[in-house]
């Protein structure tokens, strides 16, 4: 639809593609034999759920730490997995139907959470795998395998290929896999192994389990890319780095956004440390540690070359409202409006989009994150969530519009009070504040004007390279972007009065942070058929940046 690419393009990397093979081939072992290989099968789900628990409590601190408590943490559910083999299973089993349900929320761009849903879900993967610890296997094996295809992928799949991957995977191994001979492991199953064989398998598997995060640790360590402070063309932001202490020791970047910012090369990881790049190699695995927290809170901070260009980009953003309101009317498509957007964007100067645009009319519009954009608009409100980026720096900004172009009394007052909500946290919007008290106030308006629990998300999320971007850690402070986008989301069935059903409204602006309170960067109306019928012309001084030099052309 757009030749404009989504996002920060990836450098390619043979360390990650080969890690996406290995974690496919992963897969593949898992749809076809995991009711035949039980410890694998557990060790599958445990194995990285506690690499990532000690990676996110200690991987700060010290990479050994974090392995260590990675695997003691693996140790100890292996264990449990041998003596008591049906608590583990259970607690394997425990998110299978619930991630059915969150990825159908997901896909769908709903947000609203029916809690005693979610509860229940998790109750009865609970109660299967406990009743079914060996038949269970074949459902938590193709499931753990689709969660590996989709990770192996460097595309987003369709939720239901994903489902049907899953669905496959468990049909062979509870229903064709036992006709093609007898299985290892049977419902009626062989005697239970005494307890030294019990202990021979814990064992056994910790050794496997040490020797593939070993072998991790070798392969990463040796082929991961090492840029030096001469590819960087911010030579300062490396040195605010060094003072943050985020240049102490041997680390990796894991965010392809990290590596930009310091390097002007998107790699997906990157080794960075005081030292040459072979010594901090011979380093990383006995003193590294992650710099993530040190580079997250540098880039929570923009500097006057970012902020020109989030400038640009919410200009641009602004200009491709005006240029698409008037083809809001009854019988135009959600997909049109798409293009018409994608097409100012590119008239305009973006150099890339934000992120999939979010075009929701009628019931669609009660989905926060709706992105099918393929329905025809009939009556009610259209929600439209769209930003485009400008040297790679991201926009965002939603407004809502009636179908009709006049609005109903309900979706006025909805968006009367979505406003009022952005005004009572841009009244405190200034250094020193947390973004949880901007929530806080907002959340307040909408509450008391009764529609709370239509409030679905957070008030709002920091912007830079990614359109949800680094976190901003403790209160806000001069430089920091973030948004403000209160909404309210009522489907059809809800306890609200009817005549609020199937609206949907949001209203998004991005702040930037100033020294004594705030610079509004996105400028278009938020009442529907109020203030100007424009906003101001994009800066036509003020072309795209191009990229830095050392960045590698934009991949498809």
């Amino acid at each position: 639809m757009s030749a404009l690419p989504e996002g920060l393009p990836s450098d390619p990397s043979t360390l990650v593609t080969g890690a996406r093979v290995a974690v496919a081939a992963w897969g593949v072992v898992l749809l076809v034999a995991a009711r035949r290989l039980p410890r694998f099968t557990v060790g599958s789900f445990f194995l990285p759920l506690t690499v990532a628990v000690g990676w996110g409590l200690s991987a700060s601190v010290s990479y050994p730490l974090a392995l260590a408590v990675a695997f003691v943490a693996f140790a100890f559910a292996m264990l449990v997995h041998a003596f008591v083999p049906r608590l583990a299973t259970a607690a394997a089993c425990s998110w299978l139907f619930l991630a059915v349900y969150a990825s159908h929320l997901f896909f769908t761009g709903a947000f609203g959470v029916n809690r005693p849903l979610a509860f229940g879900l998790f109750g009865a993967g609970v109660l299967f795998g406990a009743l079914f610890p060996r038949f269970g296997l074949s459902l938590l094996g193709p499931a753990l395998a689709a969660l590996f295809f989709v990770a192996s992928l460097p595309v987003e799949p369709a939720f239901w290929w994903t489902l049907l991957v899953a669905a496959g995977g468990f049909l062979w191994q509870a229903l064709l896999l036992p006709l093609l001979g007898r299985p290892r492991v049977t419902s009626a199953g062989p005697p239970p192994p005494s307890l030294r064989e019990r202990r021979g398998l814990w064992i056994g598997g910790l050794g496997w389990a040490a020797a593939f995060l070993l072998l991790v640790v070798i392969v990463v360590t040796a082929s991961a890319p090492a840029p030096t402070a001469a590819d960087s063309p911010n030579p300062t932001r490396l040195e605010a780095l060094g003072k943050a202490g985020g240049l102490a020791r041997p680390g990796l970047l894991f965010s392809k956004e990290d590596a930009f910012y310091l390097f002007g090369k998107p790699l997906p990881v990157a080794l960075i440390g005081p030292r040459g790049p072979m010594l901090n190699r011979l380093l990383l695995p006995v003193l590294g540690r992650s710099p993530g927290t040190q580079v997250e809170a540098l880039r929570a901070v923009k500097d006057e070359g970012e902020i020109a260009k989030m400038r640009l980009a919410a200009a641009i953003t602004s200009k491709a409202f005006a240029d698409i309101a008037p083809l809001i009317k009854p019988g135009a498509n959600e997909a049109d409006l798409e293009k018409a957007i994608l097409a100012s964007f590119e008239k305009n100067g973006a150099d890339g989009i934000a992120f999939r645009c979010v075009v929701g009319s009628g019931r669609n519009a009660t989905l926060p994150h709706y992105m099918d954009n393929d329905a025809p608009l009939r009556n009610g409100l259209v929600v439209i969530d769209i930003g485009c980026s400008v040297g790679h720096y991201a926009s965002d900004m939603t407004r809502t519009f009636p179908v009709s172009g006049t609005l109903s009394e309900p979706g006025r007052e909805l968006i009367a009070t979505v406003i009022a909500a952005g005004d009572a946290a841009r009244a405190i919007l200034k250094p020193g504040v947390r973004q949880s008290e901007l929530d806080k106030a907002a959340r307040a308006v909408i509450e008391k004007a009764g529609f709370g629990p239509y409030f679905t998300h957070g008030l709002g999320h920091p912007v830079g390279l990614d359109v949800h971007d680094a976190r901003i850690r403790g209160p806000l402070k001069p430089g920091n972007v973030i948004t403000i986008e209160p909404g309210i989301y009522i489907p059809r069935g809800s306890k609200a009065d009817k005549k609020y059903w199937d609206l949907g409204v949001r209203v998004e602006d991005s702040y930037l942070i100033t020294q004594d309170g705030y610079d509004e960067l996105t400028h278009y109306p938020k009442m529907p058929g109020e203030g100007p019928a424009a906003p101001e012309a994009v800066p036509p001084a003020a072309s795209p940046a191009p990229a830095p030099e050392a960045a590698a052309p934009p991949t498809r």
